[in-house]
């Protein structure tokens, strides 16, 4: 049976506007970006575990997507807890730091060579200002792509469908842990409600 005292308070009848069925309640609420959570947020990406749906909210800010899957459906789940990225924080600082040094070496050598519009209020010219905002712009998107962050992601297979999701944190990996195990005991008790054989 499902911990109780992890579920939450079952006075829900709608989740951002879908209706829960009949003798439908929720069994965990996990923010993408908060972890596990008591009732459900109005933003931000969300999934929602209930006995008898998996409901999955997308919101990137411009445009929101609601998924419902039927939980008697789920065959698998795949938790990938590497992390996410190709270098090391090390090697992406130092990565940084020559980038930085390339540009104060490029923007001396303008400022040498070339007598511009400065910024007013900086003292730096613009052409070398706009190439500083241009080495942070993609030393951030660097460092995002592909310095490794801790995390997860998690793959729900069923029978026709698969629903993937990225987590960020190591400390949401436990609360990821505890959403499977609630899967897989939803989808038990479904079952056992469906009074059917179990999928094979």
């Amino acid at each position: 049976m499902l911990d109780q005292s992890r579920t939450t308070r079952n006075y829900l009848s709608r989740v951002r506007g879908i209706a829960l069925l009949p003798h439908e309640r929720v069994a965990r609420v996990f923010s993408l970006e908060e972890g596990l959570l008591d009732e459900p947020t109005g933003n931000g990406q969300l999934l929602i575990t209930t006995n008898h749906r998996i409901l999955f909210f997308r919101d990137d800010g411009s445009s929101r997507e609601a998924t419902l899957l039927p939980l008697e459906e789920l065959k698998g789940i795949v938790v990938d807890t590497a992390p996410r990225g190709t270098l090391s924080p090390l090697r992406g600082i130092l990565t940084l730091v020559a980038a930085l040094a390339f540009y104060l070496l490029v923007a001396y050598w303008m400022a040498d060579q070339f007598s511009g519009p400065g910024i007013p209020g900086f003292n730096i010219d613009f052409v070398p200002f706009v190439l500083l905002v241009a080495v942070l712009v993609g030393a951030w998107l660097y460092w995002r792509h592909n310095v490794r962050r801790a995390g997860g992601k998690v793959t729900l297979q069923g029978s026709n469908w698969n629903l993937s999701f990225s987590v960020v944190g190591a400390e949401r990996i436990p609360d990821i842990n505890d959403v499977v195990e609630s899967l897989f005991l939803c989808r038990e008790e479904r079952w056992d409600s469906l009074s059917g054989p179990h999928p094979g």
